[in-house]
């Protein structure tokens, strides 16, 4: 009986990887920091809780520039050549919708904040306070922002169902691409 090797696949750079990583360790504490933090009653916990998940988000959102800049300067290694065509392009898909919420994300919380009277410290050192205590806008930008996040948790489970049904079918071995070793 004749086995086939999979193919081999370009691995991600060392640097890409550590940014995938820690972006995505990161996103799962903040979607249950968050989500935990919503419920707690008005006072030091709860304030202390917000001003954490912020300066996390804003973290997030530095590693996001990091990301486009490294991959400007990098091109990502091409999906396999046995991967179907409409994987591929959902693959893609996938990839260019989370750039665009992990942009829109801390944008919206940061607008939220801004609106709400309370300013904005990232890790203790203030940002600029950009907008007023405004009721409304305040409501419309979180809500935006919990949109987002529910968004998010649902495109992390469409990349994570991805990755983990090339790895159960042993046809590919593409989630390689992206671990250290």
């Amino acid at each position: 009986m004749e086995t086939t090797e999979p193919p081999v696949v370009e691995p991600y750079s060392r640097t890409a990887v550590a940014i995938h990583w820690l972006s995505a360790l990161l996103i799962f504490g903040l979607v249950g920091l968050g989500w935990y933090m919503v419920d707690l009653p008005k006072g030091p916990d709860r304030g202390y809780y917000f001003a954490l998940h912020k300066s996390i988000g804003l973290t997030v959102f530095a590693l996001l520039w990091l990301r486009l800049v490294w991959r400007y300067r990098h091109k990502p290694p091409a999906l396999p050549a046995d991967i179907p065509k409409w994987q591929q392009i959902m693959a893609n898909g996938v990839h260019r919708l989370f750039y665009v919420l992990l942009f829109v994300q801390p944008i919206s919380g940061y607008l939220s904040s801004s609106f709400s009277g309370y300013k904005t410290h990232w890790f203790g050192v203030p940002l600029p306070h950009w907008g007023w205590r405004d009721a409304p806008l305040n409501e419309l930008f979180t809500e935006v922002h919990v949109a987002v996040s529910i968004a998010l948790v649902v495109l992390i489970g469409v990349h994570v169902s991805g990755a983990m049904s090339h790895w159960l079918e042993g046809k590919s071995p593409i989630i390689r691409r992206m671990w250290f070793w």
